[in-house]
């Protein structure tokens, strides 16, 4: 039965490391550095479509600024190249993007007033910014599981590696 003790540890150690596989970011770039890469794509949105949110303020609750919805689409491809291709909850950033297309099309119908519009893309994103935050501790914590994996492997390899450092004599 002992010596099913180091299959079962193995077992488990490939299990660990398969699990945390798993876990890891969809893209290669970290999420602070693809929200930089996204800042600077807004900004040519803005300047392709002539569109920019803080002239929103100056428009009647139920009107769409020139170029606005232009803008719009053109952040959402930002969104989904910049930021669902670096986190592990793209889902939260892609409910967001249809959500605020209903919510454009309900301020241009005259159901949803600008105002109301923006405070319900406040609350997305205080969402999404929850849900980073959980995802970064729960990367934290793969990432020292993954340290003491890889630490008790080496410790079970030590003796090992001892034994085959003996050399054979007769």
């Amino acid at each position: 039965m002992s010596g099913d003790a180091p299959r079962s540890k193995a077992g488990f150690i490939l299990a660990v490391l398969f699990a945390t596989a798993c876990a890891a970011p969809n893209g290669s770039r970290d999420l602070a550095t693809a929200r930089t890469g996204f800042d600077d794509y807004v900004a040519q949105c803005t300047a392709r479509h002539g569109y920019s949110p803080e002239a929103g303020s100056n428009l009647g609750p139920y009107v769409l600024g020139a170029g606005e919805r232009e803008w719009r689409e053109c952040v959402y491809q930002g969104v989904e190249q910049y930021l669902v291709t670096s986190t592990l909850s793209p889902e939260a950033y892609r409910r967001a993007i249809a959500e605020d297309r209903k919510m454009t099309d309900s301020v241009a119908d005259g159901r949803m007033t600008r105002a109301e519009r923006g405070a319900r893309v406040q609350e997305l994103l205080k969402e999404i910014e929850r849900i980073e935050e959980e995802n970064k501790a729960k990367l934290e914590q793969t990432r020292a599981v993954e340290r003491l994996v890889k630490e008790e492997i080496q410790r079970q390899q030590a003796p090992m590696r001892r034994v085959l450092m003996v050399p054979l004599t007769r």
